[in-house]
């Protein structure tokens, strides 16, 4: 593997390698690459740390970096595809892109359909990955270790791409986390239960700082970003209301542990300090050690992307069948109902109640002219109260067809029928990968039709009782109830 576009991508190994190539850099100066690479700067948002480590770390390793930071003069202002954009620096010959964009998602866009390496500069409120690798290295020079710690992400966890990717990372590692920010900025629930399911650990929830300090090894502050919020009233009313919660000063550090550190991925907002001057001076100031090591772990992240790459996480796309088997009973269905009675054809049953227009339309049947179909709608059950069902008059739909029902209705059942018997009984359920069935529910995601990069969504089934899937782009979760269907 030789992208980095997510944390999800990289193993334990795979980032503890990253860590000791990056402090093993800073101790000793980094050599010349044996080829002078091209490295192409794309920072289509506005960026001083990550793209100034980013060129000097390429400089100094003999490269040659080019690009441009704010998309304030270039063709992305007349309206090109993203995409366009990526290509052109590829067959301008560069071997790498380093990208950061507004959008959820555009970094995986750019590693789709680019054969050059890509990696992921921060990609709207999604993810920060090389962010999060200097903060697990700054974390380790500075504590030895990361595992056995107690470390507090603080502030912005709602919209903050930092602390996104941190969370994420520290999934790999034996750490107690602290979440503290006010209720409406807190980390986005679907994150914290992926966090949960994926490690088994639970996550301690605070508002007040105060309370965190005398307990942690780590206080990873973050700037609340108005830029994050909505563009709307609501949007800078949000913002006003949390935007001075947490301003840490050296006076409340005198309750921390005196090996506790503060870290901060910068920058800090003068006009409202969230870590305020005085700090700096203090034996618990980390940041600008932090931002220090961004040369170093940009270095070692380009050594390794045009070098050796990573061994990665190996996640194949596994097979598995689209419709089980159920007992079929005594096999007859003559006159149960009269209103949806087949004597050839595919009964969908059991639809929920209310949602059995849904399956009529994502299974295309809206449009058909060529055979009867019939939608019964609130018709009593035995078993459930009240159900929808939908009868295909003399046709048999496959399983290619039917999993689609899976996505709208978690306790369907299908029944092929011949000649009044039901032949085969069954449930579907959805392939691995979704693709353009599923429109992704985050606004912000590169895939939406609204941002004209037109892609195919895709998302992968994470769970499936109950059903969960994942937006290839912006990896973001979503339960049955939560997402879109495009009909």
């Amino acid at each position: 593997m030789k992208d980095i576009v997510g944390i999800r991508d990289l193993s334990r190994e795979d980032i503890d390698l990253l860590i000791n190539d990056a402090l093993e850099l800073k101790q000793n100066k980094s050599t010349k690459a044996d080829k002078k690479f091209k490295v192409a700067s794309l920072f289509f948002e506005t960026s001083t740390r990550t793209r100034m480590s980013f060129e000097t770390a390429a400089e100094e390793q003999g490269m040659f970096a080019s690009g441009f930071s704010g998309a304030e003069g270039t063709s992305v202002k007349k309206g090109e595809p993203i995409s366009d954009t990526l290509r052109m620096f590829e067959g301008y010959g560069y071997d790498v892109v380093v990208m950061r964009h507004n959008l959820d998602g555009a970094a995986r866009l750019a590693a789709d359909i680019l054969k050059i390496s890509v990696i992921n500069a921060g990609d709207g409120q999604n993810a920060h990955p090389t962010q999060t690798l200097l903060d697990l290295m700054t974390i380790k020079e500075l504590k030895g270790s990361v595992d056995g710690l107690k470390i507090a992400l603080v502030g912005d966890l709602k919209y903050g791409r930092t602390v996104h990717s941190l969370f994420q990372a520290l999934e790999l590692y034996f750490v107690e986390l602290w979440l503290v920010a006010p209720e409406s900025l807190q980390m986005p629930k679907w994150r914290v239960d992926e966090f949960v399911a994926n490690t088994g650990k639970n996550v301690i929830l605070k508002e007040d700082l105060k309370d965190v300090i005398p307990h942690v090894d780590i206080l990873y502050m973050t700037r609340i970003q108005r830029e994050r919020f909505p563009e709307s009233l609501e949007g800078e009313l949000e913002y006003k209301k949390v935007s001075g919660l947490y301003n840490l000063t050296a006076a409340m550090l005198k309750q921390a542990k005196q090996s506790s550190y503060v870290l901060h991925p910068l920058p800090r907002y003068k006009h409202n300090l969230e870590i305020a001057m005085d700090v700096d001076t203090t034996k618990h100031a980390g940041y600008f050690v932090q931002a220090q090591n961004g040369l170093f772990m940009r270095q070692a992240i380009l050594k390794r992307v045009l070098g050796e790459g990573f061994r990665g996480v190996e996640n194949a796309i596994k097979e598995v069948p689209l419709w089980q088997d159920l007992p079929i009973g005594e096999g007859s269905k003559k006159g149960e109902h009269l209103i949806y009675r087949l004597d050839n054809g595919t009964l969908i049953d059991h639809v929920e109640q209310g949602k059995g227009l849904q399956v009529f339309k994502i299974l295309g049947l809206d449009g058909c002219n060529d055979f009867e179909v019939v939608p019964a709608l609130n018709i009593n059950s035995g078993k459930f109260g009240k159900k929808d069902v939908i009868a295909v008059h003399n046709v048999t739909l496959s399983p290619e067809q039917l999993f689609k029902v899976a996505l709208v209705s978690e306790r369907a059942t299908v029944n092929l029928i011949q000649n009044n018997t039901v032949v085969k009984k069954g449930k579907v359920t959805p392939p691995e990968i979704i693709a353009g069935l599923v429109r992704c529910g985050n606004p912000h995601c590169v895939s939406r039709e609204e941002h004209k990069e037109h892609l195919v969504s895709k998302f992968q089934v994470i769970k499936r009782q109950p059903l969960i899937v994942r937006c290839h782009y912006c990896e973001r979760s979503f339960k049955r109830e939560e997402f879109e269907l495009e009909y």
